[in-house]
């Protein structure tokens, strides 16, 4: 897809969308939207451009390196089955991260990404039961709402720092 078509079907504001040129690529585009300081915007661009594995690993990336010193000592059982989908993309993984986001007392950030992954195609009935995608780009909705969280769950007002953090691991995995 092209900057426009991704900005538009991201829903991206209107201030986002007005830096959209005919020869934007995507590198400078978000470059664009950072100078404007235009976080969510890149945010939700980068999680629209990536592929869902991608992305699901881009998101997992930036909640362990964006948590809390606190929240790094505890167990996270959505984020270790969305860790285990990028590995394994299949049917038991996805809807392994379905029940580890199901089964989680914490909500947050990793929860988001489990569920990510479980719309990330395939089905959302149960074996047997008629077919029930999920809908489309469901998956990099809830990517971009990981890092979202994710940014501003642990110290809100280093928001603008965070995000640029969070853009920089994303960048990286994109090759922007």
């Amino acid at each position: 897809m092209t900057v426009k078509e991704i900005s538009e079907t991201a829903g991206l504001s209107g201030p986002a969308c007005a830096l959209v040129q005919e020869d934007s690529t995507p590198g400078g585009y978000l470059e664009s939207l950072e100078k404007q300081e235009l976080y969510q915007d890149a945010v939700t661009f980068l999680a629209y451009k990536l592929p869902t594995d991608a992305g699901v690993k881009w998101a997992s990336a930036c909640i362990k390196e964006l948590r809390s010193p606190e929240s790094k000592e505890q167990s996270d059982e959505p984020l270790d089955a969305a860790d285990k989908w990028v590995k394994a993309p299949d049917d038991t993984t996805r809807m392994a991260a379905k029940d580890a986001a199901d089964k989680s007392k914490n909500g947050g950030p990793s929860l988001l990404l489990a569920m990510a992954v479980y719309m990330s195609g395939g089905s959302l009935t149960p074996p047997g039961a008629p077919e029930t995608p999920p809908p489309k780009y469901s998956a990099q909705k809830f990517i971009a709402g990981t890092v979202q969280v994710t940014v501003v769950s642990h110290e809100p007002e280093k928001a603008k720092e965070r995000y640029q953090k969070a853009l920089k691991i994303g960048k990286a995995l994109d090759g922007v």
